[in-house]
C-alpha cells in the first residue's frame, strides 16, 4: 500500500510535468505568433513601399524627371527638384524604417535582402548621391552611416547607363 507521502510525491511529479508541458505549448505558441507578426510586418512594409511607387509608375513626366535627377540632382530646378526630392525623401524614410525592422528581426530577412539590394543600386546613381549628401540631415545618424557605407563600398554608375536610347518621351 502506498503511503500518503508517496502519493504526494507522485502528485508533485505529475504537476511538475504538467507545468513543463504547458511551458512547451506556450513556447510553440509564441514562436508561431512571432512568425505571423514578421509575415504581417513584412507584408505591410512591402505594400506601403509598392503603393508609394504606383503613384509614379504610369506618369511619363515623372519617369523623365527621375532619369534626369538620377543623372544629376543639382541640375534640376524649381518644381522638378522638389518632386525628385519628395520622392526620395518618402522612399528613403520607408527604407530607413525597414532597415530598423530588419535589424530588430521584425521583417523577413529575404525580403529585406531585396530592399538592401535596391538601396545599394540607387545609392550608385550620381544624382541620388548628390541628393543624399544635400538632405542627409533628414535621416537618423544610423541610416546616414548605413547609406554612407553603401556609397563608399559601391562605385557610382556612369551616367551613360541612364541614356534613353532614342526614346522620344523624355525629349
Amino acid at each position: 500500500m502506498w503511503s500518503l507521502s508517496k502519493i504526494l510525491q507522485i502528485g508533485e511529479l505529475i504537476a511538475a510535468l504538467a507545468v513543463v508541458i504547458s511551458v512547451g505549448f506556450v513556447v510553440v505558441e509564441i514562436r508561431q505568433n512571432s512568425e505571423a507578426q514578421i509575415r504581417s510586418t513584412t507584408q505591410e512594409a512591402v505594400s506601403n513601399y509598392i503603393s508609394s511607387l504606383e503613384r509614379h509608375v504610369d506618369n511619363p513626366d515623372f519617369a523623365c524627371l527621375y532619369i534626369r535627377g538620377a543623372q544629376n540632382y543639382r541640375e534640376l530646378r524649381g518644381a522638378d527638384r522638389l518632386r525628385f526630392s519628395a520622392y526620395y525623401m518618402s522612399t528613403y524614410y520607408q527604407l530607413q524604417e525597414m532597415l530598423q525592422l530588419a535589424e530588430e528581426g521584425s521583417i523577413d530577412a529575404d525580403t529585406w535582402s531585396g530592399f538592401q539590394s535596391l538601396l545599394t543600386e540607387t545609392t550608385r546613381y550620381p544624382g541620388v548621391r548628390q541628393w543624399f549628401n544635400d538632405r542627409r540631415h533628414w535621416f537618423s545618424v544610423h541610416f546616414q552611416d548605413y547609406i554612407d557605407n553603401l556609397m563608399q563600398n559601391n562605385e557610382p554608375i556612369d551616367e551613360y547607363l541612364f541614356e534613353d536610347g532614342g526614346d522620344q518621351t523624355c525629349g
